[in-house]
């Protein structure tokens, strides 16, 4: 039995490092949406974040690798507020543009430097610190949506800014925090990808990531306790889709089926969960106000 563990050990660090990656963009993601400001750019902002944080690294050290590439996320997130908080942008449409725009962008910035990163990160028992701040940032992320007057202020927001608004708080402050925050993590989450679980750069290192972790704020009703759960799940499958021979030795389908696991579920998950009895009887809790712009009155 030690020996099976012993075995199984590095499979079970790499899809901790996968479900941590899902779990930060997914939380900056849940953060936004919580204020009312939808953001489907996630897999732009995790590819600027994977970038700028390779490209650090590789000029000075691991930990400004980290904080370059969450700053650019924020700074990203900012112009998403800028767009559909202030000027009233359709918040799809904004989104996908930065999507769009990290693809074309980060392909002619980076992909000139793919290689190997020159610098190793430490481990704990074969996890990086990543793991254990996202641990972290998550539970304080629901004690402030769930503890807090910020997170009234913000569930509120997401409800009914107009009545928030009416009740003394500030609807388009809430939302740029939130949605600038949230971006933040989604940069971090793309920087350990890049830092921690690749360990090098390669073309649009993404690979339909960030896509995951919009699904799970879904799957997840807006629960970060769901959220961790769901993350796990999808970690778990991503990583088994990579790697199904070590738990099934000779696993007969090719790679490229494989691949398609993590994505076929979310299709199904996403199905379920759309479905009217399933929002009955599990009380799906999207905010009302949803990327809905608040103009004021």
């Amino acid at each position: 039995m030690i020996e099976a563990f012993q075995s199984l050990w590095p499979f079970t660090t790499r899809f901790l490092e996968v479900s941590t990656i899902l779990l930060l963009a997914a939380m900056g993601e849940l953060l936004t949406q919580r204020s009312g400001v939808i953001n489907v750019g996630i897999e732009g902002l995790m590819l600027f974040g994977a970038a700028t944080s390779f490209l650090t690294a590789q000029t000075f050290d691991a930990f400004a690798g980290f904080l370059a590439g969450t700053v650019v996320g924020a700074v990203f997130g900012l112009f998403h507020s800028i767009l559909s908080v202030s000027l009233k942008v359709n918040q799809i449409v904004s989104g996908m543009g930065v999507w769009l725009f990290a693809m074309g962008f980060v392909t002619y910035w980076a992909d000139r430097y793919t290689g190997p990163l020159r610098v190793s990160i430490p481990k704990i028992a074969g996890l990086t610190p990543a793991v254990f701040v996202a641990l972290v940032i998550l539970v304080a992320l629901w004690f402030v949506l769930n503890r807090t007057h910020f997170g009234l202020k913000t569930r509120a927001v997401g409800e009914n800014p107009a009545a928030a608004e009416v009740s003394g708080v500030n609807v388009v402050r809430i939302r740029y925090i939130c949605t600038t925050v949230g971006a933040a993590l989604c940069g971090f989450s793309g920087s350990v990808l890049l830092l921690s679980y690749l360990g090098a750069w390669s073309h649009l290192p993404t690979k339909g990531l960030g896509w995951l972790a919009f699904g799970l704020v879904m799957f997840s009703l807006w629960r970060p306790g769901i959220l961790l759960a769901g993350s796990l799940a999808f970690g778990f499958v991503w990583q088994f889709a990579i790697s199904p021979h070590t738990i099934f030795p000779g696993f007969p389908a090719p790679l490229p089926v494989n691949r398609m696991l993590p994505f076929l579920m979310t299709i199904v998950v996403l199905t379920i969960i759309s479905t009217e009895s399933f929002r009955k009887r599990w009380a799906l809790m999207k905010p009302e106000a949803l990327g809905q712009p608040y103009i004021k009155e």
